[in-house]
């Protein structure tokens, strides 16, 4: 290492997925990074893939560089622990909500491998401001005690993962909120229109009934009705322009149960309306958000997108991820998916969208709390990295 040169590695981000909200998470803890950096930093992505160019992420002090691993390779592993080795501090954010075994207890613990080889390998191992749990499984929940404890330092992004860990493990975790609010964005004003426009992002993952395809995430609604009752009362008042919007684009998977486009360009077609474009970055897709006045998102980093550009925003909740965050910020206006029964959903969201002015009051009152956290969680992570390291 070269002396004063800083390496940081990055598990649970990528900044070349069809998932715009992994995508908006890894863009804006790089920013976090670049703001705080001192020269040379050199920042290694970690993930299983192929390597990609990042060119367009490197600044002044910083280089990033594309680090994939393939897990059936020997080799490969070992050159990927030789990099861990070489990292003075490595941050986890496991895609800000994977760190539970809802999505399957294999994917969790293939995840939970590599944290244990960087706090294993790495001098320091700091687990990101995300969700923690729910871990249904004993093995998920001794897994997960084990990494918590072994971290350097850990963190939540919502007062309710906090307290979860402090029940379940008896260890107290601080919080800050999600850093994809940082993701920057300009609004082109490039929708004219006199109406109140309306987006709605439709979640293929959802519309599909979970990769299961058996309502996996024990939906209380019929989502499909529940889009399309609303889709219906905003495209028959005159008031309003009705949007379609995806957040998880798979451009050379059209058939992949997770993406959004599919389904958001056959309601347009259905409604006579439009579809967003397929973005390719996170930043593309908070630009087109941001036009809107209204937004109804199930992709809980679309709806993020939405609220951090203050365009009134009506999560629709398929997991306790979203109370946890947005109750942390003092905001209550979200539809439950899990709790609530269709017409009881529908209900309440014509009650929000007809009272939208309200949500962007609260809104703005909310972003003050959001930027004084992630204030806090970069002054952190400036402590993490230089303290016992060059100062």
């Amino acid at each position: 290492m070269k002396e004063n040169q800083i390496i940081i590695g990055l598990w649970g981000l990528t900044f070349n997925s069809g998932n715009m909200g992994c995508n908006a998470l890894s863009h804006s803890f790089l920013d976090i990074i670049n703001r705080i950096a001192k020269k040379n930093t050199i920042v290694y992505v970690f993930f299983q893939g192929t390597n990609f160019d990042t060119t367009l992420l490197n600044s002044e002090h910083v280089t990033v560089f594309s680090s994939a691993y393939n897990p059936r390779s020997l080799k490969s592993i070992k050159g990927l622990i030789d990099r861990i080795k070489k990292c003075n501090i490595c941050f986890d954010f496991t895609a800000g909500d994977s760190f539970s075994d809802i999505y399957g207890l294999k994917g969790f613990l293939k995840t939970s491998l590599f944290k244990i080889l960087s706090i294993s390998h790495c001098d320091k191992f700091v687990l990101g401001p995300q969700t923690y749990g729910p871990y249904y499984s004993h093995i998920a929940q001794t897994v997960a005690r084990y990494i918590i404890k072994k971290s350097t330092y850990a963190c939540a992004r919502d007062e309710q993962s906090a307290q979860y860990i402090k029940d379940l493990f008896n260890i107290d975790i601080d919080v800050f909120t999600d850093v994809a609010f940082l993701l920057p964005y300009n609004n082109n004003h490039t929708i004219d229109t006199s109406r109140i426009k309306v987006g709605i992002n439709v979640s293929g993952l959802l519309w599909n009934g979970g990769y299961n395809q058996n309502n996996q995430f024990d939906l209380t609604l019929d989502y499909r009705r529940y889009i399309n009752e609303v889709a219906r009362y905003i495209i028959n008042d005159s008031r309003y322009e009705l949007f379609f919007i995806p957040h998880v684009i798979t451009p050379n998977n059209m058939t992949n149960i997770e993406n959004d486009y599919p389904v958001c360009l056959e309601l347009s077609q259905s409604y006579t309306c439009l579809c967003s474009p397929k973005f390719s970055n996170p930043i593309q897709a908070k630009n087109y958000i941001s036009e809107m006045d209204l937004f109804i998102g199930s992709r809980m980093h679309a709806t993020i997108g939405a609220f951090s550009s203050g365009v009134a925003t009506i999560p629709v909740s398929y997991s306790r991820k979203f109370e946890g965050l947005y109750h942390s910020l003092g905001y209550e206006y979200l539809v439950n998916a899990r709790v609530m029964d269709t017409d009881k959903a529908i209900a309440t969201t014509l009650e929000y969208i007809n009272k939208y002015v309200e949500l962007k009051r609260v809104q703005a009152d909310s972003m003050k709390s959001v930027n004084a956290k992630l204030d806090s969680f970069a002054q952190k992570c400036r402590d993490l990295i230089y303290t016992s390291i060059i100062e």
